[in-house]
């Protein structure tokens, strides 16, 4: 017994040394990397259960003491925490994955990237996820409708080649060109010459504190997109193709039945003057309701005969990969458009070849190399067409093709005007072809030079090419025909055929060269500091040339014209020079501050004038980091930080040589009777004109709530551009030379912008909501004293007012009897209203309605944008919507297309069947009457129509393969359907609410709905 328990304690004795051994401390190191084997500073590593710990320095190596039973816990912003057993490791190699949640979101900013939660101006970043990759978007300046706050995206025309939209960031900033500055990969390019499926990201730079380091041209926004990169590993091949079918959104309802037509064409004559003839006989009403030959006697709808369905196809090819030295990715894009009016087209093709290698640990080089070919098909112009489609009847035969050849119908009665237009004939008989190619290169290199410091230098050269041709067959084809009488209608002037031709070039140069500097300096303080200097130059050249007469229309060559040969051109030059710097710093990731300062000078300023400067600042503070808040804010609350900021930036966004004196050539004088060449003066020029100013403030928000399904941004800005450059009006002793630029307005946009979306999953069931909404407040501060300036139809531009604003008289109704016309105010220069009429407010109460009475009829700027995203995933199957919409914003629609005012051999919108006649008092519409007679017909609140919409812009149902289904060769398949333009909701009644430019009537090609079917293989 005494043997069995000196036994057990000398066993017992020797566990609690080891014991004691195990739990003895030793000195441990570690080193933290991301899963790209990038070193990680400023990790947190503490001994579980313990107040030991330590930090990753900037080489992401740690050292501390602990036993071999202890457990590490490390945890760092953006990544997942991580526990690690130490066991009987002294050197650890560790890796922390990213964490899921949004706060670790990369966001492209200026010269860099930085983590969404760093950012302390107002930055919005687009996913680019698989959804959105797979639209069908024939450009991608359209695929960021609804998807970011702050910013308005207007595609005007669904016609090939002619989609790229208008892109506002917080409004309308200036007078002049407020388009945002557009960067690929760090240079400035073209939007629609980017492939939607190589698109890695796309950041809006929206405040001046984000946007200030690239300074004057940054005052309208900054939209930074960047392509895809080559990932490390076996090469992935991937394929996305789809065919669709496309029809016009809205057409215009036009009246097709011309006896309908002519007796309105009957009334509108008598409307003024009752005892005028009729212009078309009974006789001749009776022929068209009882005829049965439809070439004879046609109801032609036109919007039949010019549009009708168009179609689409798409196929993207793109491989990518890499080596542990080398990384690449390569695409190949197709896209064929054809239109929904005949003879428009486009034939694209894109090549994107993306490259980097590693030289060492400590030289990196790379190389982005895209080219683009765009073939654009089209009558002369789309515009004058659609125009002249106005001006045409129902009565008349679009065109006959039998035996005789092809002859295009003219009037059908001798009752109609004869001198009616046939659109189909220039449909088909104008041509303008255009031919687009770019080419973007961009190489660049980076040194390591020591821990923290790197220097960058980019070379790029973007090219761009343009040729077009303009041309029309001559001969008898001109010629108009009466079916009805087998003879000419109309003998058109026979002018030579010609070919006007013109080819212009543009070359960007850029160069810009970064030294970009991180130290931590303990645990708590981190800095960035960036430097850098960049030059830029734009030149660019335009060649014109005509000729007439050719011997056939199938040799449309300048040399092949035999008359009146005639060149022109000219050329252009810009060059700007700019440096600039940033500093970041932070505290414990609680404590934000950045500060921006950029040096621009441009050629667009004489000397003396050219340089302006550039500063911004801002900060945030990140609450939850703050010990005595962590108890206080529910848990529910997983981070959420405020920020400020302010800025200055310019723009130099006018004509180059603005100021200066210009002068034209090939002006003729007569010297003692001698003719002479010489110039003549076309402009009066300002030479102290300099940079717009826009200051910027910023006040945000960022929130992310219950687990990080939940995420809130909110902000409020106020955006002041001063010295905005307009013309100032000259007296009429200066003939007409072009009043010279001054530096005079000012132009404020202020509102706010709120972003909210939540997403979570139940078992195989994803789904998520977001949706953003902002309202923007447009007003011009200052322009010319009392004094406004007309822009186009009703709209003006007038202090106090937002740019655009609609003026006009106050409509009160209608004048229901002689009685009534008699007690209202005078409101015609000569003679009396009649009944039928619209009454005018007299605002002024002196008895007569002139210009003097006019009021604002409403702003052509929206007040309100919104976007709603939904989706939805379950087992493979996954849906989503996006709604776009306007709010807030008035147009002024009165045209050819739509007018009280009728024209003898003009089309009548259907609308106006419910005009006012004394059998109709019961209406809105005032009576038709002739042209003529505009006192309906101006500018009015009558034809102020709120253009307000909702469009579910995009529905995409998409269904991914389970991988068990194919071999190990395939990644993924995918297969969807896809609806753009899908439906929308609004009380306008043009062809489209979504207009680039809302003064505009809106004659213009109909956007188009579209419906895709596709697949998407991944090897």
């Amino acid at each position: 017994m005494k043997r069995l328990l000196g036994a057990s304690l000398c066993i017992w004795g020797i566990c609690v040394v080891q014991t004691a051994i195990a739990q003895e401390k030793k000195s441990i190191r570690g080193t933290v990397k991301d899963a790209q084997g990038a070193t990680i500073p400023g990790v947190t590593v503490g001994v579980k259960h313990t107040a030991t710990g330590s930090v990753t320095g900037p080489d992401g190596v740690f050292h501390l003491n602990a036993s071999e039973q202890d457990t590490l816990v490390l945890s760092f912003i953006g990544y997942d925490k991580k526990e690690v057993p130490v066991n009987k490791q002294t050197d650890l190699k560790i890796k922390l994955d990213v964490s899921a949640t949004s706060l670790n979101e990369t966001v492209v900013v200026g010269y860099g990237v930085q983590k969404k939660v760093n950012l302390s101006g107002a930055v919005t970043s687009v996913n680019f996820d698989k959804t959105m990759q797979s639209r069908p978007v024939t450009d991608l300046s359209t695929a960021l409708s609804g998807m970011a706050p702050g910013v308005s995206i207007s595609q005007a025309s669904g016609q090939p080649g002619r989609e790229n939209a208008t892109i506002r960031v917080r409004g309308v900033g200036t007078l002049n060109d407020a388009n945002p500055f557009i960067l690929v990969d760090g240079i400035e390019s073209s939007m629609s010459d980017v492939n939607m499926a190589d698109v890695e990201s796309i950041s809006v730079l929206k405040d001046a504190s984000a946007a200030a380091i690239y300074g004057s041209r940054a005052s309208n926004g900054v939209v930074l997109i960047t392509t895809k990169k080559g990932k490390k590993g076996r090469t992935s091949v991937s394929y996305n193709g789809y065919y669709g079918v496309q029809k016009a959104t809205k057409l215009f309802d036009m009246v097709s039945d011309y006896p309908t037509y002519m007796q309105l064409m009957n009334r509108v004559a008598v409307s003024d003057n009752p005892g005028s003839a009729l212009p078309f006989k009974q006789a001749t009403i009776d022929s068209w309701k009882n005829a049965t030959d439809k070439t004879l006697y046609p109801n032609t709808d036109w919007m039949g005969v010019l549009f009708g369905q168009g179609q689409l196809t798409g196929h993207t090819v793109s491989v990518s990969g890499g080596s542990e030295k080398t990384t690449y990715y390569m695409s190949l894009d197709y896209l064929h458009n054809e239109g929904i009016m005949k003879n428009t087209s486009q034939d694209r093709y894109m090549v994107r070849m993306n490259a980097d290698h590693e030289i060492s640990k400590k030289i990196k080089v790379g190389a982005n190399i895209a080219l683009t070919w765009k073939d654009r098909k089209e009558p002369q112009d789309v515009g004058t067409i659609l125009a002249y489609a106005a001006s045409t009847t129902p009565g008349m035969t679009p065109k006959v093709t039998d035996a005789s050849g092809t002859r295009y119908g003219g009037r059908n009665t001798d009752d109609e005007n004869g001198q009616l237009d046939n659109p189909l004939q220039y449909i088909e008989t104008w041509f303008r072809p255009n031919r687009q190619q770019r080419t973007f290169a961009k190489v660049y290199g980076e040194w390591s030079i020591i821990d923290g410091l790197k220097f960058q230098l980019n070379g790029a050269a973007d090219y761009f090419n343009t040729g077009q041709k303009s041309y029309a067959y001559a001969g008898a084809i001109q010629n108009r025909w009466n079916f009805q009488k087998n003879v000419i209608a109309q003998q058109l002037d026979q002018q030579p055929a010609t070919l006007s031709q013109l080819d212009s070039t543009n070359l960007h140069l850029t160069y810009f060269a970064t030294l970009n500097y991180t130290k931590n300096i303990g645990a708590d303080h981190h800095f960035n500091v960036l430097a850098g200097t960049s030059r830029e130059s734009v030149k660019g050249t335009l060649f014109t040339g005509s000729i007439q007469n050719f011997p056939t229309n199938n040799t449309w060559e300048l040399g092949a014209g035999l008359e009146q040969p005639k060149v022109g051109g000219t050329s252009d030059l810009y060059t700007i020079i700019s440096y600039f710097g940033r500093v970041n710093y932070d505290y414990k990731n609680k404590y934000l501050l950045e500060a921006n300062l950029r040096r621009d000078g441009s050629s667009k300023f004489r000397s003396g004038l050219q340089y302006g400067t550039y500063p911004s600042f801002s900060a945030a503070w990140r609450l939850l980091e703050e010990p005595f808040l962590k108890d206080v804010v529910p848990t529910w609350v997983n981070n959420m930080k405020v920020r400020a900021s302010w800025g200055k930036l310019g723009n130099d966004r006018i004509k180059s040589f603005s100021f200066m004196n210009l002068y034209s050539s090939g002006q003729n004088y007569s010297y003692g009777g001698t003719i002479a060449a010489g110039l003549v003066p076309l402009t009066m020029a300002n030479p102290n004109i300099t940079w717009e100013k826009t200051t910027t403030t910023n006040l945000g928000i960022d929130a992310n709530l219950f687990q990080d399904h939940f995420n809130l941004t909110f902000d409020v800005f106020n955006r002041r551009t001063s010295d905005v450059l307009v013309p100032l009006p000259l007296s009429s002793l200066y003939g007409g030379l072009t009043a010279p630029f001054q530096n005079v307005s000012i132009v404020n946009n202020k509102g706010w912008e709120l972003t909210m979306g939540y997403n979570n999953k139940a078992g195989d069931f994803s789904y998520g909501i977001s949706g953003n909404v902002s309202n923007i407040n447009n007003k011009v501060v200052k322009f010319r004293g009392s004094a406004f300036s007309p822009i186009a139809g009703a709209a003006v531009i007038k202090e106090g007012w937002s740019i655009g604003s609609l003026y006009g008289l106050q409509s009160a109704g209608i004048f229901q009897n002689d009685a009534e016309v008699k007690a209202w105010a005078a409101q015609r220069t000569a003679g009396l209203n009649k009944p039928g009429d619209l009454k005018f407010v007299d605002m002024d109460g002196d008895k007569v309605v002139n210009g003097n009475d006019r009021v604002n009829m409403g702003n052509t700027i929206p007040k309100w944008y919104f976007g709603l995203n939904l989706n939805a995933g379950y087992k493979g199957f996954d849906l989503a919507l996006l709604f776009q919409g306007v709010g807030g914003v008035n147009r002024y629609y009165q045209d050819n297309w739509y007018t009280t005012g009728i024209r003898s051999g003009r089309e009548i919108n259907a609308e106006f069947l419910n005009a006012w006649t004394p059998e109709n008092p019961n209406t809105n519409i005032p009576r038709l009457t002739a042209a003529a007679n505009t006192d309906n017909t101006q500018a009015n609140t009558f034809w102020v129509q709120d253009a307000s919409f909702v469009r579910l812009k995009n529905i995409q149902l998409s269904y991914t393969f389970p991988k068990k289904m194919f071999n190990s060769t395939l990644q993924s398949i995918r297969v969807y359907v896809n609806a753009q333009n899908a439906f929308t909701w609004t009380k306008f009644k043009g062809l489209d609410p979504e207009v680039s430019d809302y003064t505009q009537s809106g004659i213009q090609y109909p956007n188009v709905r579209v419906i895709t079917g596709g697949v998407n293989v991944i090897f």
